[in-house]
């Protein structure tokens, strides 16, 4: 098995492992921002970062494909929407990530940053989703099911 056969079986593996993760992730941020809106609720800090983080580097190692579908094709965007949805994927993983960090690294009260955290992972895992709902008609595509 070749490095990019390997890849073309493991990204759809992994990228669901991403998926869990980060909706896990979201719902600890629900309860983050039920807390500052006054709900009683524990919100896991350490996890949410562990497991948020985890998910954004595989959704931006993710790209991963664009390598696959050159090597193995020639070409690279022959998934259509898949692949340009991908690139915001990695764009918006990248600034999630960053933002985060920001947020776990300089602990202080903050007001536009979570906000800003919140609403760009939100509309992120709308775009993973729509990735994964692509991404199943092309396991057939590529003769993977």
């Amino acid at each position: 098995m070749t490095f990019e056969n390997f890849l073309m079986y493991s990204h759809p593996v992994v990228q669901l492992c991403a998926l869990f993760l980060g909706l896990w992730a979201m719902y600890q941020g629900c309860k983050r921002f039920a807390m500052q809106h006054g709900v009683k609720t524990m919100f896991p800090w350490k996890q949410h970062v562990i497991l948020g983080s985890v998910a954004l580097i595989l959704w931006t190692i993710g790209g991963l494909g664009f390598y696959v579908t050159h090597s193995l094709f020639g070409m690279t965007h022959i998934t259509d929407g898949h692949a340009i949805v991908a690139w915001y994927v990695i764009g918006f993983s990248v600034l999630g990530f960053a933002s985060g960090y920001i947020m776990n690294k300089y602990k202080k009260k903050r007001k536009w940053l979570p906000i800003f955290h919140g609403i760009l992972n939100i509309f992120l895992l709308a775009l993973v989703i729509y990735e994964a709902y692509t991404g199943m008609f092309l396991l057939s595509t590529f003769g993977l099911v």
